[in-house]
Order: structure tokens, then sequence, then C-alpha cells
């Protein structure tokens, strides 16, 4: 068997698109071709998402979309990488005979070999081993989206939330090294990224294995260094350690969205206790405003779980009241996934689907109205906008602001006067409609902005 063309599905967070674009560069320094059509594809690889009911759920139905190639296509290999793959590799593999192997997520990097044992003749590989690799050949990854980056700071979590399985699939926290983390932003940014997003479970806990503290602010200083001009997002950011040397170097550097994405959960004294979140409610209202005290521009992002075992319409209510009065900027929720192995798949009594879609709905509506309401400030404002595609359809432009950032948050239109636009730079846009979640704009003239100068 001479394997040629491999077709490759990434599904999941931001933190899994990191290990595919590495995985691809893997196969292509091996000599494999990519192709965008899986029914072109000889191999098709999927790097899966495990992290949630949902989640397991769409990577077992594109598990089972492809393996339909396996008869009508011209697909010999079906390959399940990631997060569901080392979870379940032993479930997969018994239960899924239409996988050939499963790569777990501290092997992606051998996913060449997996292939090349695979044409030799071996079936039913387990390339499971390890949790997590950092290690990362930086110069043989493929860009998937040409502007936007994301850059993995730490793999892995120490946290041990109740209701996390992370821990169990991608094993304890583990930093890169400051050096090897600037070595990768700086080709990066040499390559054309104009926006680099820093991820890990817990951007803020970065550095703490390796350097005996939480080291984001120093890792933040050595990256505005690099020449270019480029934005640098943090996402994750665990509320702990999120303090003043973190917020100075933020409010102080231009090349530092003024952007922070610190998932909360909750804001109940009981129901975090139960989760296994540090601090309480008190400490949570002081953080946000000391955050914008300090930042008073700063756009924030939270994530919330409604429906946690044994939550109260009380407690619940407690929540909305909170989001009320704190007015974040973007809001994600999800609702409660009773977890294998994890200590609040225990608890009693679990809350019904129903009542979880309804506080669901609530929470998202009243995010809806309170997101308007934040977009209105923008209004006559001049944002700086990466432009990162246009839409022949509605002849505009589409970008972002440092106040979105990528897949999850709005995006800005900005109409198409003739204006010579160029993709993938950054131009200074006039604010002129307010929606719940996008903006509309106008270009500014002699508006192309460059942030190192």
């Amino acid at each position: 068997m001479q394997i040629k063309k491999i077709g490759f599905i990434s599904l999941g967070c931001d933190k899994n698109l990191v290990d595919s674009e590495y995985m691809l560069g893997a196969l292509k320094k091996s000599g494999y071709e990519i192709t965008n059509n899986p029914c072109e594809a000889e191999v098709i690889i999927i790097n899966t998402c495990g992290f949630i009911e949902k989640a397991k759920q769409e990577s077992i139905d594109t598990i089972l979309e492809m393996a339909q190639l396996k008869e009508k296509g011209k697909c010999k290999l079906l390959i399940a990488a990631g997060c569901l793959s080392q979870r379940y590799k032993d479930e997969l593999l018994d239960e899924m005979p239409e996988i050939d192997a499963v790569v777990g997520t501290g092997n992606f990097n051998e996913i060449s070999e997996v292939i090349q044992r695979l044409e030799a003749g071996e079936s039913k590989i387990n390339f499971t081993n390890n949790c997590s690799f950092i290690d990362y050949d930086i110069y043989s990854r493929i860009q998937i989206y040409p502007y936007i980056s994301f850059v993995k700071i730490a793999e892995g979590c120490d946290n041990r939330c109740s209701y996390c399985a992370i821990p169990n699939i991608r094993g304890s926290y583990k930093s890169r090294d400051i050096e090897a983390i600037k070595k990768e932003v700086k080709l990066l940014v040499s390559g054309g990224a104009k926006e680099i997003n820093l991820v890990a479970q817990n951007t803020t806990n970065y550095g703490i294995d390796i350097y005996g503290k939480p080291s984001l602010p120093h890792l933040l200083e050595e990256l505005i260094k690099i020449e270019g001009d480029y934005l640098i997002r943090i996402l994750y950011t665990y509320p702990t350690n999120i303090n003043d040397e973190l917020l100075e170097i933020i409010k102080r550097s231009d090349k530092i969205a003024k952007y922070l994405d610190i998932p909360l959960q909750h804001v109940n004294d009981r129901i975090l206790r139960l989760m296994g979140r540090p601090g309480n409610k008190r400490f949570i209202q002081n953080l946000i405003d000391n955050i914008r005290r300090q930042i008073p521009e700063i756009t924030l992002r939270t994530t919330f779980i409604v429906g946690f075992p044994t939550e109260t319409e009380e407690e619940y209510n407690e929540l909305l009241d909170f989001i009320k009065k704190y007015e974040f900027d973007k809001v994600g929720a999800f609702k409660y996934s009773q977890e294998d192995g994890t200590l609040a798949a225990e608890l009693s009594p679990q809350i019904s689907a129903r009542i979880k879609q309804i506080r669901y709905e609530r929470l998202m509506e009243l995010q809806k109205m309170i997101s308007k309401k934040r977009n209105q400030r923008f209004k006559t404002k001049v944002l700086n906008v990466l432009i990162e595609r246009y839409d022949p359809e509605k002849d505009v432009f589409i970008g972002r602001s440092e106040n979105d950032a990528p897949f999850v948050d709005g995006v800005i239109e900005i109409m198409n006067n003739g204006d010579e636009i160029e993709i993938g730079k950054f131009y200074r846009v006039r604010i002129i409609e307010a929606y719940e979640y996008d903006l509309a704009g106008k270009l500014e003239k002699s508006s192309e902005v460059l942030r190192d100068n």
C-alpha cells in the first residue's frame, strides 16, 4: 500500500487546532500530500474532541461519516487522534471497527510513523502512551489560518475542577520554555501572522512548574520585544493569578490586546466549592472591580456553567443577578455535562436536561441584551481592525478589533466604498452601527495601522 493523499479534519478547541497544525506539518515533512477533499484522500485523520458530551458526539458522528468513504471513496485508512482517542482508546478500537489506529494527545508528533506502520500491514494501532507533548518542531507547522495563530504556552492542567476531565486526558501542567515560545512567535510574525493568541488550559499559571512562580508577565515582556506589526491576545486566564503585574503590562503595551478571557464558571460560594474552584464570590467581585479600575477600556469575556449538580433556582438566580450587575462584554455558557471519572458526576441530585436548557436560554437571552448595550459604546469611535476576508454576497470586508477573539466573539463589517483594502492588515475603522454581537463601520482615510513604528 502506497499512501500519497491525506485528508485532515480538526475538531474542538484552538488548543486542538495547534496540535492539528503540527500534525499537518509532520505529514508534509514526511512527503505526504494534504487534500481538503476527503473524497480524494487515501488516509483520513480526525483530530477529535472529548471534553463534553456534545463534543464527543460530534467526534463520533464525524468518524462514522468519514468511515463511509472507506466503502464509497478512495479512503484506505481511518485514524482517530486527539482527546477522544486519548480518553477512550480501547473503546474506540473495540467498538468502531472502521478505525485503523488511535493516536493520543501526546503522540501526535508520531503520526507519520503510525501511517507507515499501517502501510506495512499492521492494524489496530494504539499510540496513546503519552498524555502531552510540547517539544514542537516549529519549522514544520502548517498554518490553517494565514493571519491568526494560536501559540500553546503550556499543556495539561493541575486545577482538578470537579466537573472537568481535561487532567485525565492531557495530564498535569507543563509549561514551555520562554525562549522556545519567543522563537515560535518570532517565526510566526515573520511569516505574516498578525494576531498571536496565547493559549493553555490555564495561561495565568504559566511557568509555575519550571520557574517556581507564575511567569506570564515575564513571558509577555519578552514577546513584545519582537519586531513586527502584530497583536498578542491572552486567552484562558484563570482568575487566581491575574495580578497587578499582569494588568500593568497589558495596560502599558499597545501590542497586547486590552482583552481578558476569564473562565469564572459560577459565583455562588457553595457551587464554587463543589466545583473545586479556588476563591469565592467576594474574590471574583474584587478581581473584576480591580481589572476595570486599572484598565477601564478593557473587554472582558467569561464562561459560566448552568445546571451544575444540586444547583438550586436561588443559586442560579444569584448568577443571573451577578451577570446583570457586572455586564461582561462577552459570555459563553455551557450546560453541565456529566463526565465519566469526575467527582461532579457522582453528585446528587443531577439537574434534568429540561431545566438545564431553560437556565441556559435565560442566561443567553440576558447576555444578548447586555452585549448589545456594551457594544453601543463603540458607536462613532475609531477602532484598529484586522481585515480577515471579503464577503462578496454582502460586499463588505470582515475583520476584528482587539475586542473580539477569533471564532468565539463578534466581527466588524466594513463597507466597501472602493477603498484599497488589503486582507491581513490593520486599518482604522469608524464604527457606525452596533448590534447584539457584531459591529459595522467604514474605513477612515489614511487608515492603515502599523504597531511597530
